[in-house]
């Protein structure tokens, strides 16, 4: 099902965001959208997937301390904080992030992307240091060799981890408090949910 709305684009502020959303069923998810977003006057575009219904906040945790595991399903959406203490990393979503559907080890290559470039505009050797230290770490984990934890933190409530046993991942729902210290979904989710809601009626 595929459904077109409009509404304020959340960058210029002035035009008028195209937003054409997909709905359909995913296992474990129920209904889905997935929106691609455009403006005409400032160019800005967006894509992100959201559920279709309202979820509460919630926190997934998963302790990777088989290879096998590497090879879950991750999906992160555009409101989707990922935590990995043992590395002292949180990937926080910035004003334009975007979903992605990975695996564990996707996960990891993606962070030690950022960490080698962080090496490489590093001001200190101190910091230069502490992100080779990192990377090292972050390459044991992509070999195997060493068990982590993996947190994912999502105000919306559709991010995911998800393992063939899904009784490895614990799940929590996020108090108001803590909900509110997360990067929040997009303003305008829920007009767009909204409007969802009205044309599915």
């Amino acid at each position: 099902m595929t459904e077109d709305l409009s509404v304020t684009c959340p960058s210029c502020e002035e035009g008028l965001l195209d937003i054409k959303s997909i709905l359909y069923s995913v296992p474990y998810f129920n209904e889905l959208a997935m929106f691609t977003m455009t403006c005409p006057k400032c160019n800005f575009s967006h894509n992100d997937v959201f559920s279709a219904e309202q979820r509460p906040p919630m926190r997934r945790v998963l302790n990777v301390d088989r290879r096998d595991l590497m090879q879950t399903r991750v999906v992160r959406s555009g409101s989707g904080t990922i935590r990995m203490p043992d590395f002292g990393i949180d990937v926080e979503p910035g004003p334009n992030a975007e979903s992605f559907i990975s695996n564990i080890e996707g996960v990891l290559q993606r962070t030690i992307s950022v960490v080698e470039t962080a090496i490489r505009f590093a001001e200190t050797d101190g910091q230069r240091e502490e992100g080779t230290d990192v990377l090292e770490l972050l390459q044991k984990a992509v070999n195997g060799e060493m068990p982590f934890t993996l947190i994912i933190e999502d105000p919306a409530g559709v991010s995911a981890i998800l393992p063939d046993n899904l009784s490895l991942v614990s799940r929590e729902e996020l108090t108001k408090e803590e909900a509110s210290r997360l990067k929040g979904a997009p303003a305008w989710l829920e007009v767009a949910r909204q409007d969802l809601d009205e044309r599915k009626g």
